[in-house]
């Protein structure tokens, strides 16, 4: 009648909660010192959802809740077994302990690209979307008093590399540039695309930027952007030079921001989970789930389930629907007398 969930973010959160308040026993495992995950540095949603808040409330009933066993700071070192009798070895803060569980749920999470391409770490106006959220929330004044800010997407992946959509850098860059357009509406905002994904109802935001003249510029593959430091006046410019398609020219760009919208990568936690408790990765490195109809929450092994971002990049609201969803899944196995 327990389970284990790998991940401590708003996924595993929400999947534990859930399995908790029907009375079931949870150990809730994250590598790091805090409960969180990636949601740690998100601060709003495009639709205006106050992430911070959100999340202070989902660790406040975790922590509350006393069938949920919250193990910080944690490796998994070994686990063997089957469906309804799982034994995992897992060392939390120094000590070592065995936990024994009928279902395992993994929401390991996923990593942000560190780019190495435009410029990224050797100037210090050049940031990824979330370090420029990050610096928006604490209203930095470099920040709100830019003249103008550029942003590049699909850094990282749709390459050869990574030949897959991270599926919510365009949604993430609206956000930030509307954002960025109402702390100060007088900033020119310049969004760099291949193609804007903003997918379902937030197609809507994409109109309001257009609305608010932020502007799009797209460019293809084998033509992308390119990053310069040139002196102009007697200091250091950061420039951006892009093909315009409807000008059929190149434009050049001088800023005070760029922000690169860097993948949404496979985490290394993810990976070695996985080989753990033998459940199958795609082609990008995520988890892969055993039927994308039939069975979405489940692995190809019994008593395995998946959620969040470590089965593919999604927003925060599709990942707890798929949190619950696991929890369902589990709960079916749980709730059996043997």
């Amino acid at each position: 009648k327990k389970a284990l969930v790998v991940g401590g973010g708003i996924a595993g959160m929400t999947s534990a909660l859930s399995l908790a308040d029907q009375g079931f026993e949870v150990y809730l495992v994250e590598k790091e010192k805090n409960l969180g995950g990636m949601s740690r540095r998100i601060h709003y949603t495009l639709e205006g959802m106050d992430v911070q808040a959100y999340l202070s409330d989902i660790v406040s009933k975790v922590y509350k809740n006393p069938s949920i066993h919250k193990l910080t700071d944690a490796t998994i070192t070994e686990t063997n077994g089957y469906v309804g009798n799982f034994v995992t070895q897992v060392t939390s803060e120094g000590r070592a302990r065995e936990i024994r569980h009928g279902i395992t749920i993994i929401a390991t999470g996923a990593d942000e690209y560190k780019p190495t391409e435009y410029l990224y770490g050797k100037d210090d106006r050049v940031l990824t979307s979330l370090e420029l959220e990050e610096q928006i929330a604490k209203k930095e004044p470099r920040v709100v008093n830019a003249r103008n800010a550029v942003m590049i997407q699909c850094v990282g992946c749709r390459n050869k590399d990574r030949n897959y959509c991270a599926r919510i850098c365009c949604s993430h860059s609206i956000k930030n540039a509307l954002k960025l357009k109402e702390l100060n509406p007088q900033m020119d905002v310049y969004i760099i695309y291949r193609d804007m994904r903003t997918y379902g109802f937030r197609e809507d935001y994409y109109r309001e930027a257009a609305d608010k003249e932020i502007k799009f510029i797209r460019y293809e593959p084998e033509d992308k952007p390119q990053v310069e430091l040139v002196e102009a006046g007697g200091k250091s410019v950061l420039r951006v030079t892009a093909t315009d398609f409807i000008l059929g020219k190149k434009i050049a760009l001088d800023t005070d921001l760029l922000a690169l919208a860097a993948a949404v990568i496979p985490s290394a936690a993810t990976s070695e989970i996985a080989r753990m408790f033998k459940v199958s990765l795609n082609q990008d490195g995520f988890l892969k789930e055993a039927h994308v109809k039939l069975r979405p929450v489940d692995t190809d092994a019994d008593g395995v389930f998946l959620c969040g971002i470590a089965h593919y990049p999604k927003h925060i609201s599709e990942a707890v629907s798929q949190a619950y969803g696991a929890a369902g899944r589990a709960a079916d196995i749980l709730a059996n007398d043997s």
